[in-house]
């Protein structure tokens, strides 16, 4: 193959047969390079090239990375396309914090819209200061996606003009603007999501058309009373809305109430441990890690096939924060589907925990349950305390569950206790189904004792590590 010596002003020894392609094989090569900037350096190959319009300007996909807006701001300039599929800036991070102030971003963003990108993704990292002054956010109209990741900024809408076609809107990681200031300009949106870093006590998501909300909420303002529970009021107001999922990082409670009686999808996910508020019983140790909510496939003892149920899912764990909370059932409540679970899948996050007495109150509270599946932690202790404490079988009577599953069961006094209470409380009980502690041996007497627990309750049929135990 003959070499091809290319140099700047197409002065190579070799034949240019890059220029002899159509223009539509041409952006598709620079499509290709990824970067708009290394798209422009393709000037020097060729003079065809490098005409009065170069070849790259007509891209209809503009990637700017790693490059000072000043740079952007000219390369945009050149561009002539004014319909473009995808425009994407990423200001790095340090001139961001130094020196783009929210008169450029502003600047920035005007120069954006005249090119009326269908998909905009612009990431500009803050700094110290950054967002003490908010940037002008154009409403692109012609814009399907939009995807800004604005550390600590904040943004105002000019007084006139919305997203009209605005479907997808991704607003991170740490935006301060409260959503009702932009989402009345989206009558299409479907789905908004959000880094939040409210200074509100309260915040009302009003949208008729939102169909998926997404929060990353990371409150971080500070409260006076050490021994107080501080929170935040999330309220949904979204009668399309089908999908919620909550993302808890900061250091102050949220309460999630809706008005959405479309809601299908729940999920909850507490990942710092000053945000589990959500508690069970005195002391308030056992806390809420994270909660779901979906349809699944479940089948059931004797069904064929697997049925579209409605499933809790849960992990709980011990929490050494002493403070007040509010309760599961006062949590549960604000769920527009509380009424509906009818499997509980819990799973026990915490090592060497009685956990008798929390699943006794969930299945309390969520009395529509039928099928339990419970995991326990791998551990040979169940509880720290010197006194044993008792499951107490009071007013308890669990008249909906039919099965329950539990993994990782011990043949100590606890878990038999709350093996004992199952069978007593669940009067149309019909199947159970036990994976023991792995290294169990089942020729010691405490599974003798287990079979012989089992077998006592002769209208539930018993698996214990798959193989049904039967007299």
């Amino acid at each position: 193959m003959e070499e091809l010596h290319l140099q700047p002003g197409g002065g190579g020894r070799g034949e240019d047969r890059i220029s002899d392609l159509p223009d539509e094989i041409l952006l598709d090569v620079l499509a290709g390079l990824g970067s708009t900037a290394e798209a422009a350096r393709t000037s020097a190959l060729a003079r065809r090239w490098r005409r009065p319009r170069p070849l790259w300007t007509e891209l209809r996909v503009l990637v700017f990375r790693g490059l000072d807006q000043g740079t952007v701001r000219g390369l945009l300039a050149r561009a002539t396309h004014r319909q473009l599929a995808r425009l994407e800036i990423r200001v790095p991070g340090q001139q961001a914090a130094v020196e783009v102030t929210a008169a450029q971003v502003t600047s920035l963003l005007r120069a954006t819209e005249e090119h009326q990108p269908e998909e905009l993704v612009f990431e500009l990292p803050g700094g110290a200061g950054a967002g003490d002054d908010p940037f002008v956010l154009p409403c692109f109209a012609r814009a399907a996606s939009v995807d800004l990741q604005i550390w600590n900024r904040s943004f105002v809408l000019p007084p006139a003009g919305e997203f009209s076609k605005l479907r997808r809107l991704t607003l991170s990681p740490l935006c301060t603007v409260s959503p009702n200031d932009f989402l009345s300009r989206c009558p299409q949106l479907r789905l908004l999501d959000m880094g939040c870093y409210w200074v509100f006590d309260v915040v009302t998501l009003s949208s008729a058309s939102l169909q998926e909300l997404i929060l990353r909420d990371a409150p971080v303002r500070p409260f006076d009373n050490p021994n107080a529970t501080p929170q935040d009021s999330i309220i949904v107001e979204a009668p399309a809305l089908e999908k919620f999922r909550l993302q808890a990082y900061g250091i102050r409670g949220v309460i999630t109430s809706f008005k959405a009686p479309m809601v299908d999808t729940l999920s909850f996910a507490f990942c710092s441990k000053a945000s589990r508020w959500i508690g069970f019983s005195w002391p308030w140790r056992w806390r809420v890690l994270s909660l779901s909510t979906a349809m699944d496939w479940v089948t059931r003892y004797g069904e064929v096939r697997p049925v579209r149920r409605r499933v809790l899912s849960m992990a709980i764990v011990d929490n050494d924060d002493n403070r007040t909370v509010r309760s599961f059932a006062e949590e549960i409540v604000h769920l527009p589907v509380v009424n509906n679970f009818s499997v509980l899948k819990l799973k026990i996050r915490t090592d060497g925990h009685e956990f008798g007495t929390v699943v006794i109150q969930l299945l309390k509270t969520l009395n529509a349950v039928q099928r339990l599946h419970l995991v326990l932690p791998p551990t040979n202790e169940r509880g720290f305390w010197s006194k044993k404490h008792e499951i107490s079988n009071e007013g308890i009577s669990l008249t909906g569950l039919e099965e329950a599953e539990i993994e990782g069961l011990n043949v100590n006094d606890h878990d038999f206790d709350f093996m004992r209470l199952l069978f007593a409380s669940a009067p149309v009980l019909k199947v159970v189904r036990v994976t023991l502690f792995p290294g169990f041996s089942q020729s010691s007497q405490s599974y003798k004792q287990l079979c012989y627990l089992l077998w006592a309750n002769t209208s539930v049929k018993c698996f214990v590590n798959g193989r049904l135990e039967a007299l």
